[in-house]
């Protein structure tokens, strides 16, 4: 088992290996797209996985999203098991909290993760239609319930599905799916401002939204945002001015096909991580104009392969963390 403090030490002297006997389920080497070849060539080898399917600690049965602290502990949400787990960098299980309730510190399928530069958990109970604060050692906080107006607005959210944190501004932008919008709030969940749908129905037009899913941003401030619904990538300034999109359905680099899960942008080195779900179950990689640099795994239950993949994330090595659903399973993947 290779793991995460391993993986740069042993890449020079894999690197030929990679190349000639690298399996075509676990990468794909950089090719240009859009007519641009800016970034070097960028390639991920699996190194190691966790986790079975089950209840007991450190298993999952449907895990859904993964983020990390400032000590890079990682965190791992199960919508099934009602929890959320914590644990070391290489897997080793830590302590989990949370059961199946509609009470502080409970959940009714707990969806994202986001955490704030002091290590605060903020978890999507969408079930429960809000969005809970803990500690990092699980201690619940606070909440914010949807049946409570926005802080400065008469909006209520229709179903939040992604939240992200600007980690140099601390303003959150969520997805409200219900409503077809992204809405940006401050630090204390006041309203700042929403784009998206002007009538609460979905559209493909750019700038507005069919199901907004996922949401991230990058070192700059731009917002990137994937929908269920659209074989797209939409780009966005902080103020909601749409900048760009990229994106069709299809299996080849730079495609999508329907039903899209959640993109992650890796803020350090300013790549974007687009997992393309259950139907080509991979992850593409882009810069941020839109360019495809590489690929992640193919179908299969293998090491390296994927079923069903729903979130990524990026720690501050590089080491990509895919939660690995239909395998009931994490599979981290390192720069080689």
């Amino acid at each position: 088992m290779m793991f995460v403090n391993l993986a740069h030490t042993l890449a020079s002297s894999m690197l030929l290996v990679v190349f000639i006997f690298a399996d075509p389920s676990l990468i794909m080497e950089k090719t240009a797209f859009g007519g641009k070849d800016e970034l070097s060539s960028i390639k991920y080898c699996f190194n190691f996985k966790w986790g079975s399917q089950g209840s007991a600690d450190g298993q999952f049965l449907r895990p859904h999203d993964v983020n990390f602290d400032s000590k890079g502990y990682v965190y791992v949400s199960d919508r099934d098991r009602n929890d959320i787990q914590k644990f070391t960098p290489n897997g080793t299980f830590l302590m989990k909290w949370g059961s199946e309730g509609d009470k502080a510190g409970q959940f009714n399928v707990p969806y994202s993760i986001e955490i704030d530069p002091s290590d605060n958990i903020y978890v999507v109970d969408r079930g429960n239609d809000r969005i809970q604060k803990f500690d990092e050692n699980g201690t619940f906080v606070k909440q914010w319930d949807r049946p409570e107006k926005i802080n400065g607005t008469d909006q209520e959210f229709g179903s939040q599905e992604d939240m992200v944190i600007d980690q140099k501004t601390g303003v959150m932008y969520i997805t409200d799916t219900g409503n077809e919008l992204v809405v940006k709030l401050d630090r204390n969940f006041s309203y700042i401002l929403e784009w998206g749908s002007d009538d609460g129905k979905a559209s493909n037009e750019r700038g507005k939204f069919n199901h907004p899913h996922g949401i991230d941003v990058d070192s700059k401030g731009y917002v990137y945002v994937n929908e269920l619904e659209n074989p797209r990538i939409q780009k966005f300034n902080e103020n909601g001015i749409f900048v760009k999109q990229w994106g069709s359905e299809g299996k080849g680099p730079g495609e999508f096909t329907p039903l899209l899960e959640h993109l992650e942008v890796d803020s350090k080195r300013d790549m974007i991580f687009m997992v393309d779900g259950a139907l080509n179950p991979r992850i593409q990689v882009f810069d941020t104009d839109g360019n495809f640099t590489t690929s992640i795994g193919t179908s299969g239950t293998g090491n390296g392969q994927l079923s069903k993949p729903e979130h990524v994330n990026i720690d501050s090595s590089g080491n990509v963390y895919v939660v690995d659903r239909g395998n009931q399973r994490m599979q981290v993947f390192s720069p080689c």
